[in-house]
């Protein structure tokens, strides 16, 4: 069996346009790592205003394709990248703007992301901090229910953690991750947000596992829908930007498979809901499905081949198992 580095580098299921390999506990190893492709397929029924309630002020299909890159530099290093790109369209009686929300399509790329992580510790447990850098692509439309995303720029920092289960649940793991990010200010506000994205899974098969996820955000500095919009107008200056600056809080909750087809192979799909939320879209169904390919450079040193030890999930190839985290949550609304 590899080298437990080469087992768990590949712990999460790359779903989600925000945390994705950003927020890994596991760092590949030197000269080693991983692309993916990813699709998501996201249909919003309810709106949340502040109080939690669900209203309906029409209803938005999403879909987004994100491609990821993930590269070891070092055994404890790694930097990724990603860029989606996304449309949407949106039928209902409350159109921000047209031709936008008009009930057609509308796509474009979304923001670039890179992230750095360092892997600090391995027992008792992988622990990574993670620093990310979002900007957007070009300058996109971010007034409308169906907009690809809120045109701004972040920087989020923070920490992941994750180990086997073993020896009480061998064939068990979990991951858990907390990032922060800074906004750019709108309107002199700085939309400051907290995510945290959990994943508890277990390996059927050696190749085969499941996963039992959870999602959630809360924005530290934000503006409440509707109480703080008392003119709803696109010549009203904030609420042309109420996308950016909604204090939009949310839960979600889903499970996910994952499949290693082969070492270097691995599909994985995830299904999650809106359990609770406040400001933001209520997510129905946030479908998600994609593959990811391991590569190694000409660099990389051969794989090493040892036993397991009671850290590892004994005799599972754990470069499938990955923090499946959940389909990016609609910023309009």
């Amino acid at each position: 069996m590899r080298s437990a580095r080469l087992l768990v580098f590949s712990l999460a299921v790359v779903l989600f346009a925000h945390v994705d390999f950003f927020g890994q506990a596991w760092v590949p190893p030197k000269g080693e790592g991983e692309v993916a492709l990813s699709y998501q397929n996201l249909f919003n029924k309810y709106h949340f205003n502040s109080d939690g309630t669900r209203h309906d002020y029409g209803h938005i299909r999403a879909f987004r394709v994100i491609e990821e890159i993930d590269y070891g530099v070092t055994d404890k290093f790694a930097v990724n990248f990603s860029l989606p790109y996304g449309f949407g369209k949106y039928h209902g009686p409350f159109p921000h703007q047209l031709p936008i929300d008009g009930g057609d399509y509308h796509g474009a790329l979304q923001d670039f992301r890179v992230g750095f992580r360092y892997n600090v510790a391995k027992r008792p447990v992988q622990f990574t901090p993670f620093l990310a850098v979002a900007f957007p692509s070009h300058h996109y439309e971010h007034f409308g229910h169906s907009a690809v995303g809120i045109d701004l720029w972040e920087v989020q920092m923070g920490m992941s953690a994750g180990r086997s289960l073993a020896p009480v649940l061998p064939r068990g793991y979990f991951q858990l991750s907390y990032g922060y990010s800074v906004m750019q200010r709108v309107l002199g506000m700085r939309p400051n947000r907290s995510r945290i994205d959990t994943e508890f899974g277990y390996f059927l098969t050696r190749r085969l596992s499941l996963q039992a996820i959870l999602a959630s955000q809360i924005v530290h500095n934000g503006l409440d829908f509707p109480q703080d919009f008392p003119v709803r107008s696109p010549t009203n200056v904030t609420w042309r930007h109420h996308d950016q600056i909604l204090a939009i809080n949310f839960l979600n909750m889903g499970g996910g498979i994952a499949y290693s087809v082969t070492r270097r192979w691995q599909v994985y799909s995830s299904l999650l809901t809106s359990v609770w939320g406040q400001n933001g879209h209520a997510l129905k169904t946030g479908f998600s499905a994609g593959m990811s390919w391991t590569f190694r450079a000409p660099w990389a040193r051969p794989p090493v081949e040892q036993a397991a030890s009671g850290q590892e999930t004994e005799g599972l190839d754990l470069r499938m198992a990955k923090l499946v985290a959940p389909p990016a949550q609609q910023p309009c609304h």
